[in-house]
């Protein structure tokens, strides 16, 4: 059946915003069943103007992925925060001056560690986006090539609300590939 048909079609199913799992395992923990929302991928193709007398002409450059953004519910077991404090650690990050000062006045960790492009994405774990149809497959998913997060949200505590925790993750990756299932 043809495309334009897709309204017309009771067996056409189109995919729904809340049948989604995102794989994510950061800080040795499975954060599977705590993501709340994932923003799918997203690129830009830049362009470059060429200007030729009166007009400007524009060519397409380079495909440049934008970040995406996934919320996580903070939940106790596994303890969300925690994961992603071990992230840190994992990634080569060391609390200054964790310690008391030694004889230079210094921490004792005080380190020439640094984070590395190949550490923060390999403690990630990898990201996969997967969209599930109606009989609970997976219908495609998005896998997220060499992510590593930029920024962390703890979120917000408050008296005035019984909402849940959250933490909100930023991701940053070089490129993203789509499988469908069907």
């Amino acid at each position: 059946m043809s495309n334009a048909n897709f309204w017309a079609d009771a067996t056409q199913i189109p995919k729904r915003g809340f049948r989604f799992l995102v794989q994510m395992t950061l800080g040795g923990e499975d954060l599977t069943f705590m993501a709340k929302s994932a923003d799918r991928p997203e690129f830009t193709v830049t362009t470059t103007p060429h200007k030729f007398f009166n007009h400007t002409f524009h060519y397409p450059g380079r495909v440049e992925w934008n970040q995406i953004t996934i919320t996580l519910v903070d939940a106790m077991n596994p303890n969300g925060s925690e994961a992603l404090y071990t992230y840190l650690e994992t990634i080569g990050w060391v609390v200054p001056f964790a310690d008391e000062p030694d004889d230079s006045g210094l921490g004792s960790q005080i380190t020439d560690r640094s984070i590395t492009k190949a550490s923060a994405t390999g403690a990630t774990g990898g990201i996969v986006i997967q969209e599930i149809d109606g009989a609970g497959d997976v219908s495609g998913e998005w896998t997220l090539k060499n992510p590593f997060i930029t920024t962390a949200n703890f979120g917000q505590h408050s008296y005035e609300s019984e909402d849940l925790l959250e933490i909100s993750l930023t991701f940053q990756y070089d490129w993203a590939v789509y499988k469908s299932r069907r």
